[in-house]
């Protein structure tokens, strides 16, 4: 069992900024000030000191309009703005260890998301012969966590006046900065009060006003700051949300996944309870049915109406269907996408029929029944094999019928496979397959969610659709390497993708030459399956072309680039 993650063992909180002898200082200097009684002190000494030079001995040292008073005023808001900046940093600081943290505790439930989906995926191989009950993709935003940084406050300047902000706020947001502030006033007043200083006597006007002018300047970096850290929390915030995005959708993929294998168990049940291969025997003996009545003009009798012997004959074809379907490299699965369709070439139509019919054969052999049609399938009636042959061809649909999904089993024999090329050619055929995808939505100015959403869902039908083995495993394997960049466009992603093309049908050209016209089919079928997804141009939709001309050039050059001559 895969060893949990280890998460860290408490929350990351704002004291946890508060080391040392600054922080701490610095910490019970904002919880003293920042407080109401700190508020209501200051309100009763100003009022206080207020009344008494007005009408007290204060009178005659700071008589109205309280000079000294103001100057302590701002000697004191300058020391604030000061504390403030501090505080701003140590939230600051705190709120980039949360989002780190945040970072951290996402990608080890992403881990553990993933670890589970693998497990499913171990449960699908052995309910299912190894092929998946439910495709789809991750959230995208799991695999775009992994390389973003957690958002931090001087991210967010990215500007020049940004960047000068933010140093400014490192710089002055220090406990030195404010020692080295209050120490200046200090020696200012007591040189001042020695006479050695006469430029600036009590009651200090020129400090006050050059107080006030850098509490001015204060006040906008703070401000500043309060932005940088309003964008940083936003970052945050949009981050959490995706992380809590992606977990549901992750969730409800589990959950989907989940009740597929419970309706695969409940189908296995049914299986071994006989209700499935009486099911699949009334299908067949429908299909047959309609065949005798197109074929020799007559109504054969209702499934519950038929004599037993017929009936046991056809649970017998159904309980070996399975094995006959596996002849074609296909499997019976429970239905869990109407949309993967699979249709029998001829030559396994052919063989279908054939071996059932000489299963049957070999079954009557030993019986007492004389029937015309115990002869070798080429001495049959025309009539006759064209009635088995299209029993044969309905063998989709009648499984359908019955809740089940016949699909193409990737592992099956027959044509080339992963095994007969090296690990990097096998992942140059898989960006080759999402280049010719890309190039087309890159034509017309981008790839948008649509076109991704049509190309992924094109590899996933073939991968289990597909008639040709190689296909359905290089599309089931698909890593979605795309070869994209951030910023790129057409004319810079074409040389690349024809590279990448032409590198792919050499390679399969050289190791399975068979396989080439296919592959250069579902490459030109991807390409025209992602331009046919947007209708561009017109005039709100009047007008709009399903494939534009740029979006012919792109599949031109997808199909040229796949041609190996």
């Amino acid at each position: 069992m895969p060893r949990l993650p280890r998460l860290p063992r408490r929350p990351a909180t704002t004291a946890d900024e508060q080391v040392g002898f600054n922080g701490a200082f610095a910490a019970a200097l904002t919880r003293a000030i920042g407080s109401m009684p700190a508020l209501y002190v200051v309100l009763a000494l100003v009022a206080g000191w207020m009344a008494l030079a007005t009408w007290g001995p204060l009178r005659a040292v700071d008589p109205y309009p309280f000079a000294f008073l103001l100057f302590l005023d701002n000697v004191v808001q300058l020391v604030l703005c000061l504390v403030i900046l501090v505080g701003q940093r140590v939230l600051g600081g705190a709120a980039d260890r949360r989002s780190v943290q945040t970072y951290e505790n996402a990608e080890a439930v992403f881990e553990q998301i993933a670890d589970l989906q693998r497990h499913l995926d171990e449960h699908d191989r052995a309910l299912s012969r190894g092929v998946s009950l439910l495709e789809s993709s991750p959230h995208p935003w799991i695999q775009q966590h992994r390389v973003q940084r957690p958002p931090q406050a001087l991210d967010q300047a990215v500007s020049v006046n940004g960047r000068i902000a933010a140093w400014l706020t490192q710089r002055l947001g220090s406990m030195w900065a404010f020692y080295l502030a209050a120490g200046t006033q200090v020696v200012w007043m007591g040189l001042a009060a020695l006479g050695v200083q006469r430029l600036d006597p009590y009651p200090f006007p020129f400090m006050t006003f050059l107080s006030t002018l850098v509490q001015l300047v204060f006040m906008i970096v703070i401000m500043v700051g309060q932005g940088v850290l309003g964008q940083a929390g936003d970052r945050r915030s949009e981050q959490t949300y995706l992380n809590g995005e992606a977990i549901l959708h992750e969730c409800r993929r589990m959950k989907a996944r989940l009740e597929a294998q419970d309706r695969l168990i409940e189908d296995l049940s049914r299986y071994t309870r006989g209700e499935l291969i009486e099911d699949l025997a009334r299908a067949i003996h429908d299909v047959d049915g309609q065949a005798q009545r197109a074929v020799h003009a007559w109504v054969p009798p209702r499934w519950d109406q038929a004599p037993e012997e017929h009936k046991a004959v056809t649970r017998a074809q159904a309980r070996q269907l399975g094995e006959h379907l596996a002849l074609v490299g296909c499997v019976m699965v429970p239905a869990f996408d109407p949309a993967l369709t699979v249709a029998f070439a001829d030559d396994e139509v052919l063989l279908l029929a054939q071996r059932e019919h000489d299963r049957w054969r070999t079954e009557q052999a030993s019986g007492e029944l004389a029937d015309p049609h115990l002869v070798a399938w080429d001495d049959l009636p025309e009539p006759v094999r064209a009635r088995k042959l299209h029993v044969a061809r309905s063998i989709p649909g009648l499984v359908a019928s019955v809740g089940m999904q016949v699909v193409r089993d990737g592992r099956a024999r027959g044509g080339a496979g992963e095994e007969d090329f090296t690990a990097e050619e096998w992942a140059t055929l898989q960006r080759a397959m999402m280049a010719s995808g890309i190039l087309v939505g890159l034509s017309v100015g981008g790839v948008d969610s649509d076109e991704m959403f049509a190309l992924v869902k094109t590899l996933r039908e073939a991968s289990v659709a597909h008639p040709r083995r190689f296909i359905r495993e290089v599309a089931a394997s698909s890593a979605f390497d795309t070869g994209l960049r951030p910023g790129v466009k057409y004319s810079e992603y074409l040389p690349y993708a024809e590279k990448t093309i032409r590198s792919a049908a050499a390679i399969v050209a050289a190791t399975a030459p068979a396989e080439l016209p296919d592959f250069r089919e579902f490459l030109v079928e991807i390409a025209t399956v992602v331009a046919e997804v947007n209708q561009e141009g017109g005039f709100l939709g009047v007008g709009a072309q399903r494939r534009t001309p740029k979006e012919v050039a792109a599949m031109d050059a997808v199909r040229l680039a796949a041609r190996h001559d």
